[in-house]
């Protein structure tokens, strides 16, 4: 493998000065103040539609329960080393991924300031973030990091109020784009999101509600529960968008803990599984898990259980590799309709995009990832 080159170049968030012919020596003391000030921060719109004042030059950044952000801000930036704080679910994920070769330095984060699920401010300060990035529904989080003068930035995790999966992931970018002021990658992204889904489009197009793959996504899966994900959820998002018939749109929105009757009454024809959980395709097709006959379920009988992939991070959450994920999940519900080669697909993609040489044991590791990777 190989790194092409190291970063983009570096990036001006200051904001412009004018001075313009109008300007006269008489300018006042207060003026050339406001001014540096001006040039030091500025102030953007985080998604609860809260102005946070944000520097001039960001170089240390943390990041909470918004788990796959640190990804985000890769994309972004082509860099990580401002991520000197993770939650050590996201720090999992990264250790476990090809993040780990193609940026290293996520792996200097410290992980210490999340204790039990929750954000110790004492060991936040020890680290002493510029920005601290937060899920918008922990407000219990962003008001405790607000009384203690940490500048909060919320994210939402998921947008409801567009039925698409790469819309979330889109907006992340708007947000870190108004931070960073980079937008050269932000830009290639957007553009092959849309163009990757089009594709999809056109060829989904006329596909009756009958003819689709019935599909299921397990979010979460043990020995003692499963949880799937329903509507209002990236699960719902995904398999609209490549194709599938999601069976659990009519009764679950968000996740949703359910029982093997419910999974036979479903019987989906495909079942993915994210890797927020441990479980391998195999664990069910050998039928492991005790209290748990999956070989009853008919995606069990024919095969069609698989892993969902992890890139530079997980791909069932908002993440740069979103263009790939709609790939493989539109092949694997219509192998009849698409014949991408993902591993040329995988391999142009992060050449474009993060201009960075995978090798072939990298790709089988993203399309086949570890359990490690959910590990907690």
């Amino acid at each position: 493998m190989k790194k092409k080159w190291t970063m983009l170049a570096a990036t001006t968030v200051v904001a412009a000065l004018i001075t313009g012919c109008g300007n006269t020596a008489e300018e006042t003391k207060e003026d050339t103040a406001e001014k540096q000030t001006t040039a030091e921060e500025k102030v953007i719109q985080d998604q609860l539609g809260r102005d946070v004042t944000v520097p001039g030059k960001v170089e240390r950044i943390a990041v909470g329960g918004i788990l796959p952000y640190f990804s985000t801000w890769y994309v972004a930036t082509n860099s990580t080393k401002e991520v000197v704080g993770l939650h050590p679910n996201a720090y999992n994920a990264a250790e476990n991924s090809i993040l780990a070769d193609m940026s290293p330095d996520i792996l200097k984060a410290d992980t210490s300031f999340i204790k039990n699920g929750e954000v110790n401010v004492e060991e936040l300060m020890k680290i002493n973030p510029q920005l601290y990035f937060e899920n918008s529904q922990n407000q219990k989080s962003i008001d405790k990091l607000e009384d203690a003068g940490v500048s909060v930035v919320a994210l939402s995790a998921i947008d409801v109020a567009v039925a698409e999966p790469l819309a979330t992931f889109n907006s992340w970018l708007k947000v870190t784009s108004d931070i960073t002021g980079t937008t050269e990658r932000t830009d290639m992204f957007l553009e092959k999101g849309k163009k990757v889904q089009a594709e999809l489009d056109e060829k989904l197009d006329g596909i009756k509600e009958k003819d689709k793959p019935r599909a299921l996504i397990l979010y979460q899966h043990s020995d003692k529960s499963i949880m799937v994900g329903g509507k209002n959820f990236f699960s719902n998002q995904w398999l609209n968008a490549t194709g599938a018939y999601d069976v659990t749109a009519e009764e679950v929105t968000g996740t949703k803990e359910v029982n093997m009757e419910q999974i036979y009454k479903w019987n989906p024809d495909i079942i993915y599984i994210t890797n927020f959980s441990t479980t391998q395709p195999e664990n069910l097709t050998n039928n492991v898990f005790e209290g748990q006959d999956w070989s009853q379920v008919k995606a069990v009988q024919a095969g069609n259980v698989y892993k969902i992939p992890l890139g530079i991070y997980r791909w069932f959450p908002p993440s740069g590799d979103a263009p790939l994920m709609l790939e493989w999940m539109a092949q694997k519900n219509h192998p009849e309709l698409f014949d991408y080669d993902m591993k040329k697909e995988i391999t142009d993609y992060y050449s474009e995009f993060y201009d960075y040489d995978v090798t072939e044991e990298q790709v089988e590791n993203i399309l086949h990832p570890s359990s490690d990777a959910a590990k907690q």
